[in-house]
């Protein structure tokens, strides 16, 4: 028992350090709803401020049924969309997130994204840690 008690003391006494992701978001936003759309998109873009490169391996909103890591390639002179299963954050160069680029899709919304209305969204990093933030709904006339 007493062995027990100085190994559990031993764990609580030693430094515990969990630092969160080094990341600044800058502009997150979304178009309104296509009318007859279960699908959209966000954009942002994101800085690096920490000392190593950082890699983003998901995101999620309690507003969508999925949400991925996408962007938009020229193959065979055509424009495709495709998901990104990690993006690596370089230290100091923002990664922007735009129309016709990189961006955050959003499958099965629960609700059309309406001018005015504000998204919660949770971006996953490969060293366990998370970032949250919310994004402005725009006009689709925007």
């Amino acid at each position: 028992m007493r062995i027990l008690r100085s190994l559990l003391l031993g764990v609580l006494l030693v430094p515990f350090h969990l630092q969160a992701a080094q990341v600044e978001i800058h502009q997150p936003w979304l178009k309104e709803t296509i009318p007859g759309s279960e699908n959209g998109a966000a954009y942002l873009t994101l800085t690096n401020t920490g000392s190593e490169p950082l890699t983003l391996v998901g995101a999620s909103t309690a507003a969508a049924r999925l949400t991925e890591i996408h962007h938009h390639r020229m193959a065979d002179g055509m424009m495709i969309m495709e998901q990104l299963p990690e993006l690596i954050l370089p230290v100091g160069e923002p990664v922007v997130f735009q129309p016709g680029g990189h961006h955050l899709m959003l499958f099965g919304i629960s609700q059309p994204f309406k001018p005015g209305d504000t998204v919660d969204f949770v971006l996953q990093f490969s060293d366990g840690n998370e970032v949250t933030f919310t994004a402005d709904v725009r006009s689709i006339h925007d």
